[in-house]
């Protein structure tokens, strides 16, 4: 088990922050790289913080932005998407990634094409797993989407079906579980022995908002209760918004409390 940070917080330029929290803690935390290759710049900045992260418990996110693996194979949204992926793959060979972290879909789901999105999402989640097998790398398939944005392609029994039909390893991200009004508890149940990682974050149980672990309606002393019944170490990841960068002593507070737990 690994407690990593991610820098889903940061834009390009100001990735180079992370490697604050990188020599801040003695005893170590890792990081799960949230790549943006969309922006030409950002590779840069990963290149410069290579020596940096090379040692620590690194994951990498999927690409997101400008990404979409609902889109089918010729159009140039899933051109867009793959040249992305093969970036991430690049980086993640050299950083040794414990996994990478797959969406099946960012978009609105439009209810009439739901289930071909499925399809594809599906398909294309066999082309990216087939890419990362050679060297190792997991693929685990995030709980993603919220209602409030639309974007939700699965519901709790249907994420729970998919995941245990297909045996694929899973990463639960126990902010957009909330905010859909999923039963945390069961899914983690449901999915123990497939569930990897988990993003942590808080929010209103509406908004998908990446507050800190304490600050939203989540009962984030019942998810460690849970999850130390499930018994599975698992990483831990931190995924804030942007808007949390400034609380640079609330975030040290978050990882010395998840120190703590792990240790229990």
């Amino acid at each position: 088990m690994a407690i990593l940070l991610s820098t889903n917080m940061y834009h390009t330029d100001e990735f180079h922050e992370i490697a604050d929290y990188i020599r801040a803690f003695t005893r170590g935390i890792g990081v799960e790289v949230f790549p943006l290759f969309h922006d030409p710049e950002f590779e840069d900045a990963l290149t410069l913080q290579m020596n940096a992260l090379e040692g620590l418990p690194i994951s990498f996110h999927g690409p997101y932005y400008q990404a979409e693996h609902s889109a089918p194979e010729g159009t140039e949204e899933f051109e867009r998407t793959m040249r992305m992926v093969r970036k991430t793959l690049d980086y993640s060979r050299l950083l040794k990634s414990r996994y990478l972290v797959y969406h099946h879909n960012n978009v609105r789901v439009d209810p009439e094409k739901k289930d071909e999105m499925i399809r594809i999402s599906w398909h294309n989640y066999q082309l990216v797993k087939e890419m990362f097998r050679p060297y190792g790398i997991a693929v685990a398939v995030e709980n993603v989407g919220v209602h409030e944005r639309g974007n939700v392609l699965f519901e709790q029994d249907a994420f729970t079906w998919l995941c245990r039909r297909e045996q694929c390893p899973v990463l639960i991200d126990i902010g957009h579980a909330h905010a859909n009004g999923w039963d945390l508890p069961k899914l983690m149940t449901d999915l123990r022995g497939q569930i990897i990682s988990y993003h942590l974050h808080n929010n209103d149980g509406h908004h998908d908002s990446h507050q800190r672990i304490h600050n939203g309606t989540l009962d984030f002393g019942a998810f460690l209760r849970a999850w130390r019944r499930n018994g599975r170490m698992t990483d831990w990841v931190l995924e804030y918004a942007h808007d949390v960068i400034p609380d640079r002593e609330g975030i040290v507070e978050d990882i010395l409390f998840l120190q703590k737990e792990y240790h229990l």
